[in-house]
C-alpha cells in the first residue's frame, strides 16, 4: 500500500541522513532501485529485513517508555507519529491510526470490568 504524507523538516533530516549514509557504505549515490532504508551489513545495497525493522522499532519504543497505546497503534498500523506528523496525515490514515488507539483503550476497559459473567 501507498501511503502519502507531508515533507516535514523531520523528515528531510532523516532522508538526508540516509543518503549520507549510503554514499558512506556504499561509496556512490543511492540510485532508484536501491532501498531507502538498507542493511548496514550488506555488501551491497539490500533492504532491511521487515521482522527485524519492525521489532528493533517496538523494543526502542518500549526501552523509551512509549505509552502503550501509541505502541499498540504501531503495532496496527506501522505509524509513528508525533503531533505535527498526526496533522499531515490523510483523513484515511488518520482514521485508521485513530480506530486502533480507541481499539487499546476498549482492550483496556474491557480487561478492567473482567470477564462477563
Amino acid at each position: 500500500m501507498v501511503r502519502k504524507m507531508k515533507m516535514t523538516p523531520e523528515i528531510k533530516g532523516v532522508l538526508r541522513d540516509q543518503r549520507k549514509a549510503f554514499i558512506k557504505k556504499f561509496g556512490r549515490e543511492p540510485g532508484p532501485d536501491d532501498p531507502l532504508f538498507f542493511d548496514p551489513e550488506a555488501s551491497e545495497p539490500s533492504p532491511l529485513n521487515q521482522k527485524l525493522l519492525e521489532d528493533e522499532t517496538l523494543k526502542a519504543m518500549l526501552a523509551a517508555g512509549t505509552p502503550l497505546h501509541f505502541v499498540y497503534a504501531y503495532q496496527k498500523t506501522g505509524f509513528i507519529v508525533d503531533e505535527a506528523g498526526y496533522k499531515n496525515m490523510s483523513p484515511e490514515d488518520r482514521a485508521e491510526y485513530d480506530a486502533a488507539i480507541d481499539e487499546y483503550f476498549a482492550i483496556e476497559d474491557a480487561h478492567k470490568k473482567g470477564p462477563k459473567q
